[in-house]
């Protein structure tokens, strides 16, 4: 997986994309068979998906075949509403989508725009973000809007190194202790000339 290195200058450190190529982590893995992993999994899968009031801020790293760039993010989420605030290489330089699963709206610049969350994020960014996933997988955790995960790797912790779910390759790393348990800090994701990294600062949580 090839990346344009302007599109990570923001991260301030050399991202290690091959690993999602090449299959290798610095993370320990572990068989998600095992029965202690499994199990461990299973407890950290039920308490990070009892999540439903969250906000990060971070860096939002993207790819596509024809763009690229990287914005600041702050992404406030309560239960199935959300608002998205983006400032980065767009025309505008600032772009805020808020909506539900269903329906969004994108105010960019004197714009406003009306559509699927998915359109929207399309229309800004060139890729095909899959956005009521993401707010899943952001948390180190499958959709459940979708279908069941395949190639799950386990930390010894018992959490997502990574996975593969509704066509994308993601990976999970730079786990913290935060107040509503172990969550991760940095994720990458590629679905074929697709792919993207969000590198979190900082977790908070309004209203759990």
């Amino acid at each position: 997986m090839t990346f344009v290195s302007s599109a990570w200058n923001f991260l301030g450190r050399r991202v290690c994309i091959l690993l999602l190529v090449t299959g290798c982590s610095t993370i320990p893995n572990i068989d998600p068979s095992n029965d202690f992993s499994r199990s461990a999994w299973q407890d950290h899968h039920l308490k990070a998906k009892e999540i439903i009031s969250w906000q990060i801020k971070g860096k939002l790293g993207f790819k596509s075949l024809n763009q690229g760039g990287s914005a600041s993010i702050d992404w406030l989420q309560s239960k199935e509403q959300y608002q998205i605030s983006m400032r980065g290489p767009f025309a505008a330089g600032r772009a805020t989508i808020k909506g539900d699963n269903l329906h969004a709206q994108m105010q960019h610049g004197k714009e406003q725009y009306s559509n699927t969350p998915q359109t929207l994020a399309l229309q800004l960014t060139g890729l095909s973000l899959p956005v009521n996933d993401l707010a899943w997988w952001v948390k180190g955790i499958p959709s459940p809007n979708q279908a069941a995960v395949s190639d799950l790797r386990l930390t010894s912790a018992g959490t997502a190194a990574e996975f593969k779910q509704n066509g994308w390759q993601l990976s999970f790393s730079r786990y913290r202790i935060t107040d509503q348990g172990n969550l991760p800090r940095k994720i990458i994701g590629q679905r074929g000339q697709q792919s993207f990294i969000i590198v979190i600062s900082n977790w908070r949580f309004p209203s759990n």
